[in-house]
């Protein structure tokens, strides 16, 4: 029989309804529908009444006597809004009526407290009452309002089997039911329905489970072929994440009905599975839309929906999981295995959230609630007892306290790929995947994680799939020059890097030899060396070590920017867990050749970044140039360079009549050396530059192999630094004598790395204008290669060398290439 006018149902829930004022605003919200619609409106228990109901059975059947005070309160609660909501002229009829449900409840929590137990159906009977009490007030404060309506129960429209606590729907005998009894009523009068409970033929109430008013909602809408169904709820929309684990999750303006089916099933709060089921033969739109915002325009829910940018939808994930395991050998080619599994634990009203078998079929792997896997357990141990005995089945065990997260996207289906970047980025947030799960459709691809790594393993599947940004996070070792020149540089770049190339990075926390702070959440970048001062721990490496590589975030980088060789020789214990790095710190590539080695084989095994270009070039392209030579197939017959901006300055100055030690001075205040200028003048940092280059060739070098002629006189290389100061001076002449003998030869002075014929060498060397090292100024590094390809003319590398500025801007190009492979 159908109705005159379009019909649209809106559905509220608990939090809605829960007091007058929240019904007042439930009435106003309606009065804004055109009058040439036909309203049906279906309502939950007042707010916390189910859960306050189910107290009343526990302690009814524990025998303290506190169910009939429990029951006051609730029948005090639900007087006041009736006071609050209902006229005078109506008031007697309706309080009569509340009455008889009250005296009707309480007989019947009597009667548990007699019989010390409480059946499937009494409960279902007992806890209907919520919805049987709050129908009848929502319909009178419509009246008031000057709105027609009738309260309806939905007793006389749903007919249901008698699966009491989740009963089925018997859909031919409810739609029609519905239909007629919605045809007898007048057009301008709004039915308001009891949401959450049905009956069965004979008459007995049950209720429909989880999230049932929604179901009653979709039903009447499917029933009457309404035009759109409206629940009202207490959030904007359906979210593309649980907010409580990402909380940059947002509303999803759109989904299709399966793609909230799938939401819904893998633990999206918002709607429950069966919800859509009614409306999708109709196509019937579903709107889910905030009571306390009507203005946002919440979430559509159709047969089809615009499909989302990066093909997944939303990310979900169902807590409290554990996961069954099947074993054995015997099970390869024995058919039925799955089907008696499934049958035994069906028996049991078990279900199963997730199904994965080995192509080899000697596992078998179920997904099931928490609180069902003990029962599960014995369920398939006793339905499997002759293959336990004959050892065809090895083992039937459980791996607890588990979580399943899931992509969920109606057009995952089209774009390939989608499975190993999921996986992927599973990985890079240290999460372990204990089982994997894809349906035909592809609308969804599953994965069982430990529940403690659930939040992780969300934040990086909606960071990388429906964020499409990607969140790094930094942990600075060294905040001295460099480090300090990094922090700021970072701390200018963090906004740009965030809203034009989506890479959001955060600081987890900074260290000195002296103190460390670690703070994964992130610290801000311009207070980090306040914070560290002020909240930061006396340091430990050995406790640092240990946070990084048990408590890290996803796609962490550690940047050394030390010159500590303690430090250095952690770096596998950081790669072999996962952290990236980038460093400055010469160390580790100029220990020993094992150690060496080792590094390159982590990194190899582990496929994780570990950058150092600027422990050769600083801000120079010195040792990617190399690496990409070495790619291309070229053969390096010689490196030759001026590897340290320090002493390009200190010769390029002498050369313009600076004495040697007015020289060395300015390159101090300029802060081009190192704290004690024996280091650099030593040789030994432009050494270690050249050994790394040397087994970057693949030579298999040590320190020792490289020659170097060092430029400290002898007499000043044990004295005090100030000592070394006071004393420099008597060495002018003798490097005044050298540059003018240089100079009448045409030729300059240069302290040159050299690697040629397998010889390594670090030295002065006077250099004549067919050079490309003569024309050198200021601090200039200058690195030639000459290969097979560049044979006639060598291939330059030239630029600053020196400088926190310049060594900080080639960090940050190092850490960008490294955040590129963790992408």
């Amino acid at each position: 029989m159908a109705l005159a006018r379009p019909v649209r149902v809106h559905k509220f829930g608990g939090t809605s309804v829960a007091n007058a004022e929240r019904i007042r605003r439930v009435v106003s919200l309606l009065q804004a529908e055109p009058s040439t619609v036909r309203l049906v409106v279906v309502v939950s228990a007042l707010g916390g009444v189910t859960d306050q109901l189910l107290s009343c059975i526990e302690a009814a059947v524990a025998r303290t006597g506190a169910h009939r005070t429990m029951v006051e309160g609730l029948r005090q609660r639900h007087q006041e809004v009736l006071e609050a909501l209902v006229s005078a002229a109506e008031r007697p009829a309706l309080e009569a009526q509340l009455q008889a449900h009250w005296q009707a409840l309480t007989e019947l929590l009597d009667g548990l407290y007699l019989l010390r137990e409480c059946t499937p159906r009494t409960r279902d009977a007992i806890i209907s009452f919520g919805e049987r009490l709050s129908t009848p007030l929502v319909a009178a404060a419509f009246r008031s309002a000057g709105m027609p309506a009738v309260a309806l129960e939905a007793t006389e429209l749903i007919r249901t089997d008698d699966t009491f606590g989740e009963a089925n729907v018997d859909f031919e005998a409810t739609n029609r039911l519905i239909r007629e009894r919605l045809a007898a009523l007048p057009e301008d009068h709004i039915a308001v329905v009891t949401g959450f409970i049905g009956a069965t033929s004979e008459g007995v109430t049950t209720t429909l489970g989880r999230s049932g008013s929604d179901y009653t909602a979709t039903i009447l809408g499917g029933a009457l072929g309404a035009e759109l169904v409206v629940i009202w709820t207490d959030v904007d929309g359906v979210l593309s994440a649980d907010p409580r684990l990402v909380p940059e999750a947002f509303v999803l303006p759109h989904l299709s009905y399966r793609e909230a089916a799938e939401m819904a099933y893998f633990g999206a709060k918002v709607l429950h599975p069966r919800t859509m089921r009614p409306l999708q033969a109709l196509q019937i739109p579903l709107r889910i839309k905030n009571t306390f915002n009507p203005e946002s325009p919440g979430t559509l829910i159709t047969a089809e929906a615009p499909p989302p940018p990066g093909h997944v939808r939303a990310i979900t994930a169902i807590k409290d999981v554990a996961v069954l395991m099947l074993e054995g050998t015997g099970m390869i080619g024995a058919p039925g295995i799955a089907a008696r599994t499934f049958a035994a634990l069906t028996e049991h009203k078990i279900n199963v959230f997730l199904i994965s078998q080995a192509s080899s079929e000697q596992s078998l792997c179920l997904g099931v609630r928490a609180a069902d896997a003990g029962i599960a357990l014995e369920t398939l141990r006793r339905t499997f007892t002759y293959e336990l005995e004959t050892g065809r089945i090895s083992r039937i065990y459980e791996v607890p306290a588990c979580s399943i997260v899931s992509a969920v996207g109606d057009r995952m289906r089209h774009q390939p790929g989608l499975a190993g970047r999921m996986f992927s980025a599973l990985g890079q947030a240290n999460v372990n995947v204990l089982a994997i799960a894809q349906g035909a459709a592809e609308t969804n691809i599953s994965a069982v994680v430990a529940q403690h790594d659930a939040q992780r393993a969300v934040q990086a599947l909606h960071e990388t799939f429906i964020l499409r940004t990607m969140r790094a996070h930094l942990f600075l070792i060294g905040a001295g020059v460099i480090g300090s020149a990094l922090l700021d540089m970072l701390a200018r770049q963090v906004d740009y890097l965030r809203t034009q190339e989506g890479l959001e990075l955060k600081l987890a926390g900074l260290a000195t030899l002296e103190r460390m702070l670690w703070q994964p959440a992130g610290v801000p970048w311009s207070q980090a060396r306040e914070r560290l001062r002020t909240e930061g721990e006396p340091m430990n490496l050995d406790r640092l070590i240990h946070l990084l590589t048990s408590e890290r975030p996803r796609r962490l980088v550690v940047i050394d920017a030390t010159a500590s060789e303690e430090i250095a020789r952690r770096y596998p214990e950081l790669l072999s867990a996962g952290v990236a790095i980038v460093t400055p710190n010469k160390r580790a590539n100029t220990l020993g050749y094992d150690f060496y080695q080792q590094l390159r084989e982590i990194v190899r095994e582990r496929r994780i970044p570990y950058r150092y270009e600027t422990t050769v070039g600083a801000g120079l392209p010195v040792i990617s140039t190399l690496q990409d030579l070495l790619l291309a197939g070229d053969q390096v017959h010689r490196i030759e360079g001026v590897f340290s901006g320090t002493l390009a300055y200190l010769f390029n100055q002498m050369a313009q009549g600076v004495s040697f030690s007015q020289a060395l001075q300015e390159a101090r205040q300029a802060g081009y050396t190192e704290p004690d200028p024996r280091d650099d003048l030593s040789g030994e940092d432009v050494a270690r530059k050249l050994l790394i280059l040397a087994r970057e060739l693949g030579m298999k070098v040590e320190r020792s192999d490289v020659e170097v002629a060092p430029l400290v006189p002898d007499a000043l290389r044990e004295v005090s630094l100030e000592a070394f100061w006071q004393h420099l001076g008597a060495y002018d002449t003798y490097w005044k004598d050298q540059v003018e003998a240089a100079r009448r030869e045409g030729r300059r002075l240069h302290y040159i790395g050299r690697i040629e014929n397998g010889r390594l060498c670090v030295g002065v060397q006077a250099v004549g204008p067919e050079s490309p090292f003569y024309n050198l100024q200021g601090t200039d590094n200058l690195i030639a290669y000459t290969t097979a390809y560049y044979c006639r003319t060598p291939l330059v590398v030239r630029g600053p060398g020196a400088g926190p500025q310049v060594t900080a801007a080639g960090i940050v190009s190092d850490l960008r290439r490294a955040l590129e492979q963790m992408r």
